[in-house]
């Protein structure tokens, strides 16, 4: 009964410290020329500047007071884009999960998809400070898994019907997985012309807390969309 009691013991202590452990990956310097590479419009100057200035700033020059909410992801250069329109607004670092490169495939795989999405949840009371649900599964992943009889087409058809309104998420508890998302919790350093950073996700995209704050009060909301691209 004491051996017993002393495996659950130690069973609980591994579960406590697991999170943890997801969070230790190793960092690695990323060039700021790799971030920034100068011709698409970025800058890293935008990275510590406050989004309300930001936009502020942006309708004055242009002299509009509505415009269109956009996000583009580039994985390998760890850098999320929120545009007015056509033009950048301000770039974040993101952190991925430890397995950074290629499109998510299946539940647990760690990656983090690629392609068109859309916020579909916001969540305030989240663990990681906010968190905004993207809409993984989207439509190409959904036809890929049902032709590799991942999952049925009576799941695909549910996807589709999600992203028919854009006003809510697709299924999440499949083989393809979900809880993909937006979320606070991380950080970053700057090191001499680079950036540290470390993945430690399980496959969402990870922002400073005070980055995913702004984001949450002053621009993203269910339905806007979100490109992620290999890149």
């Amino acid at each position: 009964m004491v051996r017993a009691q002393r495996v659950h013991l130690l069973l609980l202590m591994a579960l406590a410290v697991f999170p943890l452990l997801t969070r230790a990956g190793a960092p690695f310097v990323l060039p700021e020329s790799r971030v920034f590479p100068g011709n698409d419009g970025a800058s890293p100057a935008t990275l510590d500047q406050p989004l309300r200035q930001l936009l502020a700033g942006w309708k004055q020059r242009t002299g509009k007071k509505a415009f269109r909410k956009r996000v583009v992801v580039h994985k390998s250069r760890r850098r999320m884009d929120v545009f007015a329109d056509g033009d950048i607004l301000k770039s974040y670092l993101v952190e991925l999960g430890p397995s950074p490169v290629g499109d998510k495939r299946r539940q647990g795989d760690m990656r983090t998809p690629e392609g068109d999405l859309y916020v579909c949840t916001k969540n305030r009371a989240s663990q990681f400070t906010r968190f905004f649900g993207l809409s993984y599964p989207h439509q190409a992943s959904a036809r890929e898994a049902v032709g590799s009889g991942l999952v049925s087409a009576a799941v695909e058809k549910q996807v589709l019907a999600a992203y028919q309104g854009r006003d809510r998420c697709p299924p999440q508890n499949t083989r393809m997985g979900g809880a993909v998302g937006i979320h606070g919790a991380g950080a970053w350093e700057r090191r001499g012309d680079g950036y540290v950073l470390a993945d430690w996700t399980w496959g969402c995209l990870g922002l400073r807390d005070a980055d995913i704050l702004e984001l949450f009060e002053g621009y993203l909301e269910v339905g806007t969309p979100v490109r992620i691209e290999a890149d």
